[in-house]
């Protein structure tokens, strides 16, 4: 069975989080609300990446997020896993928010390949505290880093953009619009057993703002489903014109002069 070489696929292990950003582009604040938080149980997310990898031959980026990694109990397990499918990506990053120490037995993992790095997005020093005894502990065990300053006159981006979702569905010819238009428009997103071809639409029916119907993506565990029925299915997707799900978007930034918001404002938990 040929095998498809793909740019990058992303892995949200967890949506518990211990910000409570405003505009979350992952709708945080939202899903505890609801009462709705998933935590991915691991042994899905691993034979999950164990289908992937019977699909795909190569990945050139593999991004462990969330919610914030850090919290959930069996990230160690998931990267020992991934190590073992080393040539078949040529990076791994993890992200981080800065607020949480990382556990010394996910450095010493990370610590055996030069392809895992972290990925630290930096709120300032109100919010994310722990970003200098975390680059020592980086240094400590060799393990590579990147900062992604959040705050000042020189944050990224210049600020967040607000991601909230339509009420009303764009008429085709302005989905359309924003899917040719979007930068991460194909980013495979793994959740558990599924894998969202935007990560968007899929947070969207999660918090009740977008059917069903418009999530664009596939089960990596229908066992009723041979690899080759997976495999067309997944070259299918991946060659779509169109995703369903860009009707309920704002747009994400995609236009010029959108207006930006200070990242990391947190609201009041509950």
């Amino acid at each position: 069975m040929k095998k498809l070489v793909m740019e990058r696929v992303s892995c949200h292990v967890t949506e518990r989080c211990n910000l409570r950003c405003k505009m979350c582009s992952a709708f945080i604040p939202k899903l505890y609300e609801l009462g709705n938080v998933p935590e991915y149980d691991m042994d899905d997310i691993k034979n999950s990446f164990k289908t992937y990898f019977n699909l795909v031959e190569r990945v050139r980026m593999i991004s462990i997020s969330g919610g914030e990694p850090m919290l959930h109990p069996r990230l160690v397990e998931l990267l020992e896993f991934l190590l073992q499918y080393e040539e078949a990506y040529a990076k791994l990053e993890i992200f981080t928010n800065g607020t949480l120490i990382i556990p010394e037995p996910v450095l010493e993992v990370m610590s055996k390949s030069e392809k895992m790095s972290l990925f630290i997005d930096h709120y300032g020093p109100q919010i994310s505290t722990k970003i200098e005894e975390i680059k020592a502990l980086c240094e400590k065990y060799h393990v590579k880093y990147k900062i992604r300053i959040y705050y000042g006159e020189d944050m990224h981006m210049g600020g967040w953009t607000d991601r909230s979702f339509l009420t009303e569905k764009l008429c085709p010819a302005k989905a359309k619009e924003h899917f040719n238009k979007c930068f991460s428009s194909n980013m495979f997103t793994i959740f558990g057993k599924y894998m969202a071809f935007c990560p968007m639409p899929y947070i969207g029916h999660n918090i009740g703002a977008i059917p069903e119907s418009d999530v664009l993506g596939m089960s990596l565990a229908d066992d009723e489903t041979t690899l080759e029925e997976k495999y067309a299915k997944l070259v299918e997707i991946s060659n779509v014109d169109f995703n369903p799900g860009c009707a309920w978007c704002n747009g994400l930034g995609i236009y010029e002069n959108v207006e930006r918001f200070v990242p990391g404002e947190q609201v009041r938990k509950e």
